[in-house]
């Protein structure tokens, strides 16, 4: 009955899907328990100091035919059954083959050690990359961190420093095992608060947990750097305004500050002063200018002087001063732009100040400070006044300027107060007592002496003269270079007369004539012999 041999497609799979499975997941059991060797090396990494010796255990819990170690350095020792043990008395290789523990179980397996040699650094140091000497506020320079003989070199960390704050770090990656010298550069620009800063360098050896803990370190020298910084003048001793009354001079200062140490120099106009002083009096330029100068730069600051003029006087002037009486004085100032303080002495003391408060003008204003006073017979005291008188032993009316010569002209003046002494030319005027004058000046200059009193003016006639000098001396040139053709022609026709002149010969003896040699009509004065024919012949 062939019905009965017939059977499902259920039937038949079932089965046998189970005996594959079961034979599957007993293949991948048996794998999986030899995929790893089961021994244990303690530690699993080494890491040793050239020269240092060294061991490492390897443990199982296995049974096994062998246990053991292989190595082109160092002893294996058996321990116990199941504990083998690689040791070395001094490790002083850097490239070789790790050692390997193997174990014979069911099949043979092995796992590595692994071992790191390490040298710390001879020497670390650090300098600038080119011999500079002193660095220049603003400029950027490169610092050098050598470190010498090290080993693994990619485990050094170079950690760069200013005083105690980190500024940067970085790893060298130099795959090599034995030692070798390194370099990390470092680029700064320093300024000048930087003078005297302390730069170093550190380098780190990060050997992992298995090294060395806390991690070996190796500090360089440390560089001091000298930064030279150009001058800053001090703005709180040297305004940029200066207001100057006329008849007190003033003295400014101008301080600066810099490195090297900066030398100040004042210039007024075609002077030039050396020094941080400088007076300022009636005669003095409008526009000054002090300049520190150093060997890393210079700086100038221009300081406009403002002159004003101020007049005291009694209120009321008609009446005399009486002892015990009340009287107001005055003080009268001119071309206010800006606030100003007016102070009063009595002597040499300060007895009030008055502010003005001049904020809100937009023009220069004239001014007027009043202060009330009780004299007593103590403040008896003669003022006398007069005005100025130009020195004319000084100052000639009329000047010659010859062309091509410039002058200096000097106008002086005696007064009380002292006068402020000016030059008008053409329109310009112009402060001082100096004036330089070529011959573009203009005919007519004129001298101004000012003060309290009075003002006087001294008129200055320019008269343009030739400066003949030349001329003449050039005439004089050729008057003695024809002479002395003259003489030199008169002596050479003397010289050729006396050379090719007659000559008489000295005790000659006379002799008679003959007729052999032609006397030319003439008695000879030389005696003659006469020749025989055969002597002529020879």
């Amino acid at each position: 009955m062939r019905e009965h041999s017939r059977f499902s497609t259920k039937t038949f799979w079932e089965p046998h899907l189970s005996i594959f499975a079961i034979g599957f997941l007993f293949l991948f059991l048996f794998e999986g328990s030899n995929a790893t060797c089961p021994i244990e090396i303690r530690p699993p990494t080494l890491v040793v100091r050239y020269g240092d010796s060294a061991s490492a255990d390897c443990n199982t819990s296995v049974s096994h035919t062998m246990l053991g170690w292989e190595s082109s350095v160092g002893e294996m020792q058996k321990i116990s059954e199941n504990i083998s043990r690689w040791s070395i008395a001094e490790l002083k290789d850097w490239d070789f083959d790790p050692p390997f523990c193997f174990l014979n179980h069911e099949d043979q397996c092995e796992d590595n050690l692994n071992v790191i040699v390490y040298k710390t650094p001879e020497s670390v140091s650090i300098s600038t990359v080119k011999d500079i000497g002193a660095m220049i506020e603003g400029n950027q320079y490169e610092l050098q961190c050598d470190v010498h003989n090290v080993a693994p070199a990619r485990s050094v960390t170079v950690k760069w420093y200013k005083e105690q704050t980190l500024l940067y770090q970085t790893n060298f990656t130099d795959a090599q095992k034995t030692p070798v010298s390194q370099i990390s550069k470092f680029m700064i620009h320093p300024n000048r608060t930087d003078d005297g800063t302390r730069f170093w360098c550190e380098a780190e050896m990060n050997l992992g947990e298995a090294g060395p803990q806390p991690p070996p370190k190796n500090s360089s020298n440390n560089l001091i750097i000298a930064v030279h910084y150009k001058p800053i003048i001090d703005e709180n001793k040297l305004s940029s305004v200066v207001t100057v009354i006329r008849g007190y001079p003033i003295e400014l200062v101008c301080k600066a500050e810099g490195k090297p140490e900066p030398t100040i120099i004042w210039r007024a106009g075609t002077e030039t002063i050396h020094g941080e002083k400088y007076t300022v009096k009636d005669a003095s330029q409008e526009n000054l200018f002090c300049t520190a100068t150093n060997s890393a730069g210079n700086t100038t600051k221009s300081v406009q002087v403002v002159f004003k003029d101020i007049t005291i006087s009694r209120v009321d002037s008609t009446r005399p001063v009486i002892a015990g009486e009340q009287y107001d004085l005055q003080c009268f100032i001119q071309n206010i732009a800006e606030n100003a303080v007016v102070r009063w002495y009595k002597g040499g003391r300060n007895i009030f100040n008055q502010t003005i408060n001049s904020e809100t003008l937009l023009t220069p204003v004239n001014e007027t400070s009043r202060i009330t006073i009780h004299p007593n017979r103590e403040d008896d005291v003669v003022q006398f006044r007069s005005k100025p008188i130009i020195n004319e032993t000084k100052l000639l009316s009329v000047v010659p300027v010859f062309r091509g010569y410039p002058m200096e002209l000097i106008c002086e003046a005696d007064g009380k107060p002292k006068p402020a002494i000016s030059w008008k030319v053409k329109d310009e005027i112009i402060y001082g007592g100096s004036l330089n004058i070529t011959e573009t000046a203009p005919e007519i200059l004129y001298c101004i002496a000012n003060n309290s009193v009075h003002v006087t003016i001294k008129e200055v006639k320019v008269v343009l003269k030739e400066d003949y000098l030349p001329l003449i001396a050039g005439l004089v040139a050729i008057m003695v270079a024809f002479i002395s053709v003259f003489f030199i022609f008169i002596y050479s026709i003397y010289y050729k007369t006396a050379k090719m002149g007659r000559y008489s010969l000295k005790d000659a003896k006379p002799c008679a004539q003959n007729g052999d040699i032609a006397q030319n009509g003439k008695d000879s004065t030389i005696p003659m012999k006469k020749l025989s024919q055969s002597s002529i012949l020879a």
